[in-house]
């Protein structure tokens, strides 16, 4: 009798790719098995209703499209295993290890010219496998502030998509498990212009890859041959609460602004760094008898800042390297 697929007992592995749908001649330790909270990368192919007559109602077979890669991957946020999908994104980090805490690294990651790619596995527990291969990140987005749960959501742009009863993992080279320490609200901290404040109430980020989807070529039986770096757009929304007018004059002036946004759990943390950023201007409103919050847009980029980029993410913790893709 056949098994229905639970979600509770299916897996999600990222398998790093040495190049564009290839994988390394040696996979041992490479297959990553991540916890995670939904996994829906998947494909699609478009039909579309012919306009041909044939002398009778009965319309003729549809038309088949491109066949479209694409999903979203929620992974849990902590301190380790987001290393993982930030490896994905960014590449290999420069890694240290830090002063006076033995079995503790920095990791520190930065856009690259050419993004990697890698394959998403989802092995549900029926035995059946969906292996896309090709991927790359094109979003990842972060919401703090509240009490529910941290999460890193990634959307992923793939190239193909085979399906059956046959995974990556084997025997000989098995998925390895990827460990977590999870983060929580309560872990955060917010500095603007260097400075600590306990003003906002939440602060959301999306970092937009800015990919070229349309990577179709005659012969390729419908599947993408390539997908092309864009430009990166970090983007997000600050609320706080209105106690004076500092974020609408930084917004009417036109005032650049570093944000840090670090969640700390022990010796480990994650920090975001997002070195210039502007506001767009909006003064606030009045909604109801109780306190009033403002609400700004905010655009990053890159002009003349220290660290040399328009967004960093930096990791401490026990992983001793994410270069995965050698």
């Amino acid at each position: 009798m056949a098994t229905q697929a639970m979600g509770v007992y299916s897996k999600t592995h990222l398998i790093p790719e040495t190049a564009l749908k290839t994988f390394s001649s040696n996979l041992k330790g490479k297959i990553l098995e991540m916890p995670f909270n939904s996994n829906s990368v998947a494909s699609t192919q478009k039909t579309t209703a012919p306009s041909t007559m044939t002398g009778r109602r009965d319309t003729t077979e549809p038309i088949l499209g491109n066949v479209d890669v694409q999903g979203s991957i929620a992974l849990p946020l902590d301190t380790r295993a987001c290393g993982y999908m930030l490896a994905m994104t960014f590449g290999a980090p420069t890694t240290t290890a830090v002063d006076g805490k033995e079995g503790l690294y920095k990791h520190v990651f930065k856009p690259s010219t050419v993004q990697p790619s890698f394959a998403v596995e989802k092995a549900f527990n029926n035995n059946i496998y969906a292996l896309s291969k090709g991927c790359k990140v094109n979003k990842i987005s972060f919401s703090f502030g509240g009490d529910g749960e941290l999460t890193m959501n990634t959307d992923v742009i793939g190239c193909d998509e085979t399906f059956g009863e046959s995974g990556v993992a084997t025997t000989a080279t098995p998925a390895t498990p990827v460990g977590l320490n999870r983060l929580n609200n309560f872990n955060a901290s917010l500095k603007i212009d260097g400075k600590d404040t306990a003003i906002a109430t939440q602060v959301t980020l999306d970092v937009d890859f800015g990919l070229d989807n349309n990577g179709y070529a005659i012969g390729s039986n419908g599947f993408r041959t390539r997908i092309n770096e864009g430009l990166i757009a970090p983007t997000g929304k600050l609320t706080a609460f209105f106690d004076d007018s500092s974020f609408v004059d930084k917004a009417m002036k036109s005032t650049t602004t570093a944000l840090e946004i670090a969640l700390v759990k022990g010796d480990e943390s994650m920090t975001i760094d997002i070195p210039e950023v502007k506001f767009a201007r909006k003064t606030p409103s009045i909604d109801g008898a109780t306190g009033i919050t403002q609400e700004l847009d905010y655009s990053a980029f890159y002009g003349n800042n220290t660290l040399g980029t328009c967004i960093q993410f930096t990791l401490v913790n026990n992983v001793a390297s994410y270069d995965i893709f050698k």
